[in-house]
């Protein structure tokens, strides 16, 4: 169909090109283009296949995956790349690497105790990935015909569905707290909201699928005195939530670290919740200081975002600024509400500049959002309402 999402598989291993083949084949509205053992063989495909994403594994012969990706999106931008990631720190850098030449996101190969189980992992991970592929294509082509948009429909197999609230203008206010932009097409008339920026004590940050991208386009900019801490969630498995720290502690005045059980909570300072645990801040004698629990996923997510916030609205009440970014699904939307409704203040990434608008398209539909920012003004903005807050 016409509609079909076109899968090369890229992977010098016998056993995993099988295996993601028979998966491309049994999703609905997607189509095998083919497979490939290499980096220099993928790209000779791509010249005479119709191609729309690449499962691209990271170590191979010849033309290893960054190579690849890198070809890929010079010669053909429009092709969606996800990265097949292994569980290993070597690994882990090289996926930050990958995210930052245009991956759109990765996959961790698993490894479970059953081929069964293998694959079922990587059906879970893969069929929200391609909802959100078959959007944006859908997408690019409306752009290239000039349809009108059309609202697009849950996938009803993936987890941590999106939601997909369409464009709207948004007029930007130099001056809080007035902040004045038009609801989602869900709505009809515009809303102005006018509320007074309290005392921030923390930033509360929620991101996931665009997340790295996303966050080394603000973390940096942050000044280094910096005056209250940012505890954030980014979706992501183990050991790639340490090379994500590390890549941006290495780029920003600020210090950014992945967050470690009963570490400290300070300011001027990032914490960032290890993959697979969710990260909690507690009150003690000494300060806040931050735990780490192996509690059940939260909108299927493990850290979850509204974990984190429930958290944080326990320890500082209304004395929070939160923000929302670029990610698939909802995490994090009831948190927002709830520390807003004691006072505190929410901005989210505008759709323009998100990779998908799930989650800060979750606040918006909820009328949680004070303000809709694009990514380019989001850290001058964070900066901007901290230091306002309480007159810093």
């Amino acid at each position: 169909m016409v509609d079909d999402i076109n899968i090369l598989v890229v992977d010098d291993t016998v056993t995993y090109r099988q295996i993601l083949s028979k998966l491309v084949e049994e999703i609905k509205d997607a189509k095998l283009a083919g497979t490939a053992s290499n980096g220099k063989i993928a790209l000779s495909k791509i010249k005479i296949k119709e191609v729309d994403l690449v499962l691209l594994d990271m170590y191979m012969p010849v033309m290893n995956g960054i190579e690849t990706l890198q070809s890929i999106k010079k010669e053909y931008p429009h092709i969606e790349v996800i990265m097949l990631s292994a569980f290993e720190k070597g690994n882990a850098n090289l996926t930050m690497q990958a995210l930052e030449n245009g991956a759109l996101d990765f996959i961790t190969k698993p490894a479970e105790s059953s081929i069964e189980k293998n694959i079922a992992k990587l059906r879970s991970s893969l069929i929200p990935l391609m909802s959100l592929v078959k959007t944006r294509k859908f997408s690019r082509k409306a752009r290239t015909l000039g349809w009108p948009d059309r609202p697009q429909v849950k996938p009803e197999l993936s987890p941590t569905t999106f939601s997909t609230a369409q464009p709207r203008p948004v007029q930007e206010k130099t001056v809080a707290p007035v902040v004045t932009f038009v609801k989602p097409s869900f709505q009809k008339q515009p809303i102005s909201h006018i509320r007074t920026v309290g005392t921030i004590d923390v930033v509360a940050l929620g991101v996931s699928t665009g997340g790295p991208n996303a966050l080394l386009k603000v973390v940096p900019f942050f000044s280094k005195n910096f005056p209250v801490p940012i505890l954030a969630v980014q979706h992501m498995p183990p050991m790639f939530t340490a090379s994500l720290a590390e890549r941006l502690d290495k780029q920003s005045q600020i210090k950014v670290c992945e967050a470690a059980e009963g570490q400290r909570v300070e300011p001027g300072a990032m914490f960032i919740a290890p993959g697979g645990r969710h990260m909690v801040v507690k009150k003690s004698v000494t300060g806040c200081n931050l735990n780490l629990i192996d509690t059940e996923p939260v909108n299927s997510c493990r850290p979850a975002v509204d974990v984190l916030f429930r958290s944080v609205l326990n320890v500082y009440g209304g004395n929070v600024l939160t923000v929302i970014m670029t990610g698939m699904g909802n995490d994090g939307a009831a948190g927002v509400g709830a520390i807003r409704r004691k006072g505190g203040y929410s901005i989210i990434q505008d759709e323009a500049s998100s990779v998908v608008w799930g989650m800060p398209g979750a606040v918006a539909k909820a009328e949680n959002a004070d303000e809709i920012i694009a990514l380019d003004k989001i850290a001058s903005r964070i900066e901007e309402l901290v230091k306002k807050g309480g007159n810093r």
